[in-house]
């Protein structure tokens, strides 16, 4: 990015998110972030200098505006919104599904991708229309159920599917303003979250780390741990690209082999 580049990054308190704000931070002017939780505890009770966090739900319209509105009102604009808001949060088949549940996931994972992209999108275009900017990148992060089944997750896989769909509608809205909007597809990703699920796992089936990361990667052809520093060469290509948009690219070892 260009000297002076501003950049909102939502779910800073997963793993995804916090990869990304520590490889990304000494890049840009300013980086504005977003979590439920406080992310203090990540960096030592010290955040980056140039690194404001605005906490809040982003399931909840009036947080995300108040987020892009603390970056315009500090900097005038936005050139790349990094959006790593998502979970599966409960299982379960579709008729054990209480709507409740379903709601909550649908919210997590679609509602507020949606509201994000509708603020960035108005918020670069205004940037670009009064040449405070030439162009934006908007980088979602998406999930292999988008495409595959993952047992128990429907809610979770068609939540991301439609996501991927948001960023084909976003990508041709977005062209004329030059506004570049792509998604990460990611396979199962071993955060701490989902080192706590493992351990769970464990318990549950009485059995080692190692057997149950074998069941976890057995669709991959490439039978590796995938961490969230796997994903920051491709987010940056997509935080940065001119030339790519409306795209979803798979980092799945293999385990999506389609285009």
């Amino acid at each position: 990015m260009t000297p002076g580049s501003v950049a909102i990054i939502t779910g800073v308190s997963g793993g995804i998110g916090r990869a990304i704000l520590k490889a990304f931070h000494p890049r840009f002017e300013r980086i504005f972030t977003a979590s439920r939780r406080d992310i203090a505890e990540f960096w030592d009770g010290k955040y980056p200098s140039n690194t404001s966090h605005v906490p809040g739900d982003l399931t909840i319209e009036s947080n995300v505006q108040r987020l892009f509105d603390r970056a315009i009102e500090k900097m005038g604009h936005v050139d790349l919104v990094v959006n790593c808001v998502g979970g599966s949060l409960v299982s379960g088949t579709i008729k054990e599904f209480n709507m409740e549940d379903v709601d909550r996931v649908l919210a997590v994972n679609l509602r507020s991708a949606f509201m994000i992209t509708k603020h960035a999108l108005k918020h670069m275009e205004d940037g670009v229309k009064q040449d405070i900017q030439d162009s934006g990148n908007i980088v979602h992060f998406v999930s292999s159920s988008a495409k595959k089944i993952s047992h128990g997750k429907a809610p979770y896989g068609i939540a991301k599917a439609a996501l991927a769909h948001l960023i084909h509608y976003a990508a041709f809205e977005a062209a004329e303003s030059n506004v570049n909007v792509n998604g990460i597809s990611p396979t199962y990703v071993f955060t701490a979250r989902h080192e706590r699920s493992i351990r769970k796992k464990m318990n549950e089936r009485n059995t080692g780390r190692g057997e149950v990361v074998e069941r976890i990667t057995s669709s991959q052809l490439l039978r590796k741990e995938l961490q969230p520093e796997d994903l920051l060469e491709v987010t940056w290509l997509l935080a940065t690209t001119r030339v790519i948009t409306g795209q979803i690219y798979n980092c799945t070892l293999g385990e999506i082999n389609s285009y």
